[in-house]
């Protein structure tokens, strides 16, 4: 059953374009001995391209920017070439628990062609704003569900009705279909909520394949849906479904 998962970006461009990253996310504990993630720049292009990377807390409400660490703060690839940056995030003692935030921002130059007769100046092309979540204390998400059903229907695996994340984080979830409480779970997909956010339950549909088959010819014994933190594979819902 293909993976199905959605990701929420919070991108900002001054030119058309795109900087090519992975993960966008970063979804961390980061009290106690602190969190750590690595990121993977990629340069599609066929240009040397040189990435600036800084921090910024404008118009964040509660935020993590003076706990971060990010290294190294440029990275330079040659065209087909991919990179890596580490951040680290470190609360200190006795701040209160809750999501805090950080906006990395990435610029992209172009380096001036040593070769060419046209060595123009340093140009900026394309220029990301990402914002990335820690949480402090033993925060979870928690899953509302509103008229939430599942249907087979030509090896179309179709859902309805509402998720909402109304917990204390942000997080990603990942979705399962069980026979009953531990027994025989078929994962489903995935999808990332943040706080207080609710989408349509349609965004886990999906088309079956035949691989999938054994699954389709007991699709009526899957009775409960259950839920779980990606990050600590808590249970965050598990219940029957219509």
């Amino acid at each position: 059953m293909k993976n199905i998962f959605i990701l929420f970006f919070l991108l900002t461009f001054n030119t058309f374009g795109y900087i090519n990253i992975n993960p966008v996310i970063f979804d961390k504990k980061i009290d106690g001995r602190g969190e750590a993630q690595e990121y993977t720049l990629y340069n599609p292009t066929q240009n040397t391209l040189k990435y600036q990377l800084y921090l910024t807390d404008e118009n964040i409400e509660k935020s993590m920017k003076n706990w971060v660490e990010i290294f190294p703060t440029t990275v330079t690839l040659k065209p087909g070439r991919s990179g890596k940056f580490k951040i680290f995030v470190k609360a200190p003692k006795g701040v209160p628990k809750g999501e805090y935030l950080v906006t990395v921002g990435i610029k992209e130059i172009a380096l001036p062609n040593l070769t060419s007769k046209d060595n123009s100046a340093v140009q900026i092309l394309t220029h990301l704003k990402m914002d990335l979540a820690g949480y402090i204390g033993d925060l979870n998400p928690k899953i509302f569900l509103k008229d939430f059903s599942v249907s087979l229907k030509d090896k179309n695996l179709e859902f309805k009705g509402i998720l909402a994340n109304v917990g204390e984080r942000r997080g990603t979830l990942n979705f399962y279909l069980a026979e009953g409480k531990n027994k025989n779970e078929i994962y489903i997909g995935n999808l990332r909520l943040l706080k207080n956010e609710k989408i349509e339950a349609n965004k886990l549909n999906q088309k079956l394949t035949k691989h999938d088959e054994k699954f389709m010819k007991n699709f009526s014994k899957y009775k409960k849906l259950v839920v779980k933190d990606s990050l600590n594979k808590n249970v965050l819902y598990e219940g029957d479904i219509r």
